[in-house]
């Protein structure tokens, strides 16, 4: 059995998709997260199966944590998905930044 490996496009947009919207104000998700999605995926659209250049990745994170932030996802569950993702796609190298600010302390 063969292990299917979503394109780095489709785990973000699996991330956006699987993690709930904690705002009661629906007009910011109107107005934010669904063009942020669809952004997202209109660029997956375009690249098919090819995959997107580091920019167009660091722009997907970028809009996929504005995403996590207009849903009001908790820290403990936005360090989750995001690490998933570049664990999946061995972009830790690539982008030691946001790993290294998935290490820090969560403030209560």
């Amino acid at each position: 059995m063969v292990n299917y490996v979503p394109t780095f496009l489709g785990s973000v947009q699996k991330a956006i998709a699987c993690t709930p919207n904690n705002n009661p104000n629906t007009e910011a998700y109107t107005q934010e997260v669904l063009p942020a999605a669809r952004k997202i995926r209109q660029l997956a659209e375009e690249l098919g199966k090819n995959q997107p250049s580091t920019e167009q990745m660091k722009e997907a994170i970028s809009l996929l944590v504005k995403i996590f932030e207009v849903k009001q996802v908790d820290m403990e569950e936005r360090r989750e998905r995001l690490e998933e993702i570049l664990n999946i796609h061995q972009l830790q190298n690539t982008f030691p930044e946001i790993m290294s600010s998935l290490k820090e302390p969560i403030l209560i």
